[in-house]
């Protein structure tokens, strides 16, 4: 899979003719840019970014020091402005400072990795593409952009999947049931009348306004009572998948749409943490606070330090930490602020406090130098080793401004913000949406109608198995057998023409014999090339040509899969300007991986075919 991975990324960066510019939207507007200070300035990063000098790299590294000193670990702003820069010249250096600034942020690496391919240094090129992949999980845009993505397709595949599988068996059995439904009326009803009567009776429910739905239940019927008990077990499994994907999948998906805009107070966090807030942002927060939202208080305390109002940071920390004393955030800045206070034993208490709570690498570093200043250098060397074990990356920038004064905040986790969105968000527009094409009937209005009628058919086509004597056809030439028209009928797989002429060749004439087996062999090749090519041209028909439906279901899946992960590699919606080609990327090469799975399992149901 790494090797199909590289072939990917060949061929990606090499159509990185441009890095892909973000622009900032009206929600990611932020002062912050690579010109001068805008006169409204008043964040603390800002004025960390335009009091550096005049030096980029300086400005750069002088905002990420104040970033860590506060807890923003992605300053996205100074990122995006980095990367929208129409800069040719300097474009590895500022694709590098972008990463610098934010490496949660997978558009920056992405961009890195196409400045590095320009310059012929492919090795970096590869990482950082690996690093904007490993990077999606942890932006939140970017983790909700790829998740509704990846959950429209699945649900694609299952509904789309599970028709096409139940059609392909109801239709292998359209002709048998024809002619058993036909014989209910009379025996010598002609076989086109049979089969217009048959579509007449599945297409009820169509022509009762049940769409796609409505077919399906007819033609999922015939399957059920004309296919063996394989075939059953493998029916039931699509009418699962089928639910599964209109339903539970598509809502799931709806909700990771939807989860972005769907709480303001959660929007408006997730603003401050990325230092992106309008004022009206703000202001919705502190009206949320007044009406005690624990979020909003948790935000705006982090937004007060940030701002270097040390004095209502402190009020509102504390007011935190009454309500709960166990919150590492709280705990962690209340024991930064003692430190930068040189209360050192304060410090030491609350970063104990927090550690008990849980660890981290950043939370450990703060404690380490606290223990350095009180000269407990046992303590210290013990607690920089493990703040090493569980992120050296991490420690290594921190010690690496080598101030024995510095501290970090604990950036403030995304976590309780996406709970906050998800609770809130509601995906049901898109199931309806879905449902409004493959069942807009009275079926479809609820997902219990839509189970009952498939548990109806099911339970009926059980009843009705083994009931009468169902037609067959012969394996040998073809013809229909049925005991009700042929009183000579040998077996439903074997008419008794070839029944007699392979196994009781003394009862037949031996040139009538010969030139019989030389017609069925030829029509045995006919049938075998034919079969190989729909084998090939069309997917699940090896498996039902093996007697293998459930490999049939499988390959209809995983061809679905490599269809739509290619179809909608730029994702079911724009991309929110913050995964770049690495969203494509990802789609591709896992419907390179979905296709090569189809494949195997395509040569497989051939491969059977040809050994029974």
């Amino acid at each position: 899979m790494r090797g199909t991975f590289g072939v990917l990324i060949l061929l990606a960066v090499a159509l990185m003719s441009a890095p892909p510019a973000a622009p900032a939207s009206e929600t990611d507007a932020s002062p912050l840019s690579t010109g001068a200070a805008s006169p409204g300035q008043s964040s603390g990063l800002e004025r960390a970014w335009f009091g550096a000098g005049a030096s980029l790299e300086r400005r750069a590294e002088h905002t990420r020091r104040r970033a860590l000193e506060v807890g923003a670990d992605n300053l996205e702003p100074a990122a995006r402005a980095l990367l929208a820069a129409d800069d040719e010249d300097h474009a590895l250096r500022n694709a590098r400072l972008a990463v610098g600034l934010a490496p949660d942020l997978p558009i920056a690496h992405m961009t890195l990795a196409g400045a590095y391919w320009r310059e012929g240094e492919y090795r970096e090129c590869f990482a950082q593409i690996f690093a904007s992949l490993a990077a999606i999980p942890r932006h939140l845009e970017a983790s909700l952009w790829i998740a509704a993505s990846l959950l429209v397709v699945i649900a694609a595949v299952f509904v789309a999947g599970s028709l096409a599988f139940v059609f392909a068996v109801g239709v292998a059995g359209f002709s048998r049931a024809a002619h058993d439904l036909g014989d209910l009326l009379s025996s010598h009803l002609p076989g086109f009348a049979r089969c217009a009567l048959l579509f007449a009776l599945i297409g009820v429910p169509v022509a009762l306004g049940e769409g796609l739905l409505g077919l399906m239940l007819g033609v999922l019927g015939i399957g059920f009572v004309y296919g063996g008990p394989r075939y059953r077990v493998v029916l039931a499994l699509a009418v699962a998948l089928f639910m599964l994907g209109l339903y539970p999948l598509l809502q799931l998906a709806g909700t990771a749409l939807d989860a972005l805009d769907a709480d303001p107070v959660a929007t408006a966090s997730l603003a401050v943490v990325r230092d992106t807030a309008r004022p009206a942002q703000v202001a919705l927060l502190q009206e949320a606070e007044l009406q005690g939202d624990g979020l909003a208080a948790r935000v705006l305390a982090v937004r007060s330090m940030r701002l270097g109002d040390f004095d209502r940071a402190r009020e509102r920390f504390g007011r935190l930490f009454e309500e709960d004393a166990a919150d590492p955030l709280v705990l962690t800045s209340l024991g930064n602020m003692a430190f930068r206070a040189g209360r050192t034993d304060e410090a030491i208490g609350f970063y104990e406090r927090a550690r008990a709570v849980g660890e981290s690498a950043v939370l450990l570093f703060d404690l380490s130098q606290a223990y350095a200043r009180g000269f407990r250098m046992e303590e210290f060397e013990l607690t920089m080793q493990r703040a090493q074990a569980l992120d050296a990356d991490v420690v290594a920038e921190l010690s690496g401004f080598a101030d024995p004064g510095f501290v970090a905040d604990v950036p403030f986790p995304i976590a309780p913000i996406r709970s906050r969105m998800f609770a809130r968000a509601d995906g049901s527009a898109l199931v309806a949406a879905a449902v409004a094409i493959v069942a807009p009937g009275w079926i479809g209005r609820s997902p219990t109608h839509v189970a009952a009628a498939f548990l109806l058919v099911l339970l009926g086509g059980s009843l009705l198995t083994g009931r009468y004597q169902q037609a067959g056809r012969c394996g040998r030439c073809g013809r229909r057998i049925c005991a009700r028209c042929d009183d000579s009928m040998w077996s439903s797989e074997l008419c008794d023409g070839c029944h007699h002429l392979f196994n009781r060749p003394q009862g037949t004439d031996p040139q009538l014999r010969m030139a019989r087996i030389s017609a069925l062999r030829r029509r045995e090749a006919r049938v075998e090339k034919a079969s190989a090519l729909a084998s090939v041209v069309v997917p699940g028909v090896s498996g039902l040509l093996a007697r293998r439906p459930d490999l049939s279901l499988v390959s209809i899946l995983f061809f679905l899969a490599a269809v739509s992960l290619f179809a909608w590699r730029g994702g079911v919606v724009p991309d929110p300007l913050a995964v770049g080609h690495a969203g494509p990327l990802a789609f591709v090469a896992a419907g390179v991986v979905m296709f090569l799975l189809y494949a195997g399992v395509m040569l497989s149901g051939i491969l059977i075919r040809r050994s029974q």
